[in-house]
């Protein structure tokens, strides 16, 4: 916008009186605004170089971690090239061809040494075999009958052998000579496939000491899980035992036992509660409430999973105060969902092992010696630990601190 001023100049030069003046009206341009889109395109240069620049780093800091340099196996048995491979996180695949060369040496390799490649590429390696050698195919993890189908396939010999294992039933857990390797045309490779799991008759020990249980569940491959209650036999004496006698128990389960710390001498006591058809919850405030303690372990049953399915000792039995009472909780029919554990580490006793209950967990309490008061009475630590998820009705071991008794010092 132009803006106006006034200017008054002399027509004349004739001195300022008597002369005559005229206004003249003079038009001033508005002042040069400086120019700012060279500015602009500069700013716009450096802000794309540097997008530029901090790509290019960040691929190449991707790129370091997963790339690396295929290594030279060229001339290397077949068992150390794939080690060298799975070090630099490469697989192996590996061919064979008919050659003068030590069986199994490596003659070539696709992509060659010193290419770069992502860290869980496959390397292909073709390895010196005779012309009466195959290469054996890798079958473990399959089923026997795909894994013997395969071996045919590959002008082999299959021959089966059946072996105790936690892998299901049918499946192929190794073979011998290993995947991989080169063996004769019509050889016979021996797999070792699995039996599942096996079923052992538990013994009965009611009866015997707990020494002498404990030997002959071991040696069975039986796990033990003991349980100290006050009972009419001596000290010692296997009083109970879950499962029954004869049950049919796969290897490794545990077996539970309930051993006698001997006769009361007292006249008195504590008559034990009938628990036997609640639910674990009231169980639990039953026998507290009487003054004893109380440990829950899962049992085998169809009746409706958390409910009490037997008691030791039974109701109306007269026991010390502060005795141990077992209470067997039924698992129920039906698979048991995952659940949540929760976290008791640093709650009074009685207060965790309600939690675990109202959380669908039985709960076995062990003494945790300790010198620190703060810690009497209190859940430091318990297995498995919270945070975590266990089937619906698994024990949790919870270990509460115990100052020693007088008598102890």
């Amino acid at each position: 916008m132009f803006r106006r001023r006034r200017q008054v100049t002399e027509e004349t030069a004739v001195p300022r009186t008597g002369g005559r003046y005229v206004e003249e009206e003079v038009v001033t341009p508005p002042p040069r605004r400086p120019l700012i889109w060279p500015w602009l395109v500069l700013l716009l240069a450096l802000v794309a170089t540097g997008i530029a620049a901090a790509y290019l780093l960040t691929r190449d800091e991707e790129s370091s971690a997963t790339q690396t340099t295929v290594p030279d196996v060229v001339g290397l048995s077949t068992t150390a090239a794939t080690e060298r491979l799975a070090q630099r996180g490469y697989s192996a695949v590996v061919r064979g061809r008919v050659s003068t060369q030590r069986l199994g040496t490596v003659l070539s390799q696709t992509p060659p040494a010193g290419r770069e490649l992502d860290r869980g590429s496959t390397v292909t390696i073709v390895v010196a075999r005779g012309p009466q050698t195959v290469d054996v195919p890798n079958v473990v993890g399959l089923p026997a009958n795909e894994g013997l189908a395969r071996l045919r396939s590959a002008n082999l010999k299959g021959r089966s052998v059946q072996i105790d294992s936690s892998q299901p039933k049918d499946r192929v857990v190794g073979q011998t000579p290993a995947g991989g390797g080169q063996a004769n045309k019509g050889s016979t490779v021996v797999l070792r496939v699995s039996k599942g799991q096996t079923l052992v008759a538990v013994p009965s020990v009611r009866g015997v000491t707990e020494a002498a249980a404990t030997a002959t569940l071991t040696r069975l491959g039986f796990r033990l899980s003991v349980s100290r209650i006050q009972g009419t036999q001596p000290k010692g004496i296997v009083i109970s035992q879950e499962p029954a006698p004869g049950t049919k128990a796969p290897k490794g389960s545990v077996v539970g036992l309930n051993v006698s710390t001997g006769p009361s001498l007292a006249t008195g006591g504590v008559a034990v509660p009938q628990v036997v058809g609640l639910s674990q919850a009231e169980a639990v405030d039953a026998i507290e409430g009487a003054g004893l303690k109380v440990d829950s372990f899962p049992v085998a049953s169809q009746r409706p999973r958390g409910t009490v399915v037997s008691q030791l000792p039974t109701a109306g039995t007269k026991v010390p105060p502060r005795s141990q009472v077992r209470i067997n909780i039924s698992l129920g029919p039906g698979p048991r969902q995952q659940t949540a554990v929760p976290d008791v580490t640093g709650q009074a006793e009685a207060e965790a092992r309600r939690a675990l209950a109202q959380a669908g967990f039985t709960v076995r309490t062990v003494d945790q010696p300790t010198s620190d008061p703060a810690e009497n009475g209190i859940v430091v630590k318990q297995s498995p630990a919270g945070g975590g998820q266990a089937p619906a009705g698994s024990q949790i071991t919870i270990s509460v601190g115990r100052l020693p008794s007088p008598a102890d010092g």
